[in-house]
């Protein structure tokens, strides 16, 4: 029983220790700055500069994840493979995630149609206001717990913070429609993670193999 335990204490630290390189915060800040674009509405009406900036953003995101795993992460601390009860976890959190974003998914559509017929929406909400907030509140609480949910099953403890301004700044992308505010956010998920990644460099700098001279 004890053997087990430690090994799966063993498991558990080495799970934990790829959030260490500060990638996924890096990568879920950069999302939040796209999701501030992608919605922001501006006076002039919704452009189609927000989507392209948008997806810029979020492939710069994927980009800077993907590359720093397989070309820093991987090579300092190797590629680990886990057990069938992480596996399984990692399948009952895509099913939770999934009812969450079919959830999320309606929800926006439902807030889209609104900006496009406000007359309809009207007649169900008598104030414009108090509904985007009453839709903010709902979104930005769907998402804060699908994050909290996902965390949990990652065994990452810093996701908490990260989660809560991730429900912060999708209120304020929909309350407010003022992109500085959830981009201030994102920079304060992303700040701790390039500290994270400029210590997990120098902890674990890759050496070069000897030249041997004959």
């Amino acid at each position: 029983m004890t053997t087990q335990l430690n090994l799966k204490e063993i498991e558990r630290k080495a799970f934990r220790s790829t959030y260490q390189d500060g990638l996924w915060d890096i990568y879920l800040g950069l999302v939040v700055e796209g999701m501030a674009i992608f919605i922001y509405r501006p006076a002039s009406g919704y452009s189609a500069m927000n989507i392209i900036i948008a997806l810029l953003v979020f492939a710069l995101a994927y980009g800077i994840f993907w590359v720093g795993k397989k070309y820093i992460t991987v090579p300092r601390l190797g590629q680990v493979t886990f057990g069938k009860i992480r596996k399984r976890k990692n399948t009952t959190l895509a099913i939770i995630l999934g009812v969450f974003v079919l959830i999320l998914a309606v929800l926006v559509a439902v807030t889209t149609f609104g900006w496009a017929s406000p007359a309809i929406i009207s007649s169900f909400i008598n104030d414009r206001i108090k509904g985007l907030v009453f839709v903010a509140a709902i979104c930005a609480f769907i998402v804060g717990a699908s994050m909290i949910v996902r965390v949990n099953f990652m065994d990452f403890p810093r996701g908490y913070y990260i989660s809560i301004l991730i429900a912060m700044a999708v209120f304020l992308m929909i309350s407010l429609n003022q992109p500085i505010y959830p981009i201030l956010l994102g920079g304060l998920i992303i700040i701790p993670g390039l500290v994270l990644f400029i210590r997990f460099l120098k902890k674990y700098p890759l050496h070069r193999k000897e030249t041997i001279h004959e």
